[in-house]
């Protein structure tokens, strides 16, 4: 017979912070309104590594697009998820205020649940003009997630 050493476990990730509040917004969306399943969706935009985003690159991934898309009367609004006091690259953050702007109907930062279903129910979220605005004029490489600084 012959015998093989067991496989180690696989250490489990922790789930960052910022992917909890996106996990917890998404169950407690499918929670309140089951008749609008596949109506929000996430994009998966994080790569593990560079040869994995390189891939995903030639497969249409594209910088700066918002973790979450909800579809509200055939409009799409992008939902960017921000963990509140996470660092965050300001020229990343920078791209992902300048795609609200540009692409979906409406577009907004989010960083409560609070804030989620007001967007959710037709309301605004932290405006993307004032995180730009903020991120232009700090002048710092990386900036630590507050949203008083953008009201």
């Amino acid at each position: 017979m012959i015998q093989t050493e067991p496989q180690p476990k696989k250490k489990r990730r922790n789930m960052q912070p910022e992917h909890k509040l996106q996990s917890e917004l998404v169950k407690k969306f499918s929670e309140k309104y089951p008749e609008r399943r596949g109506e929000l969706f996430a994009t998966f935009q994080e790569t593990s590594s560079q040869g994995q985003g390189g891939v995903m690159l030639s497969l249409g991934l594209v910088s700066g697009v918002s973790d979450l898309l909800l579809v509200n009367n055939g409009e799409l609004t992008g939902i960017e998820v921000k963990y509140p006091q996470s660092k965050h690259n300001t020229q990343h953050i920078i791209r992902q205020a300048l795609w609200l702007l540009k692409v979906p109907k409406t577009g907004y930062f989010c960083d409560s649940m609070e804030i989620f279903f007001k967007i959710v129910n037709g309301g605004k979220g932290i405006d993307p003009r004032k995180v730009l605005n903020y991120c232009n004029s700090c002048g710092k490489n990386t900036i630590t997630w507050d949203s008083e600084l953008f009201f």
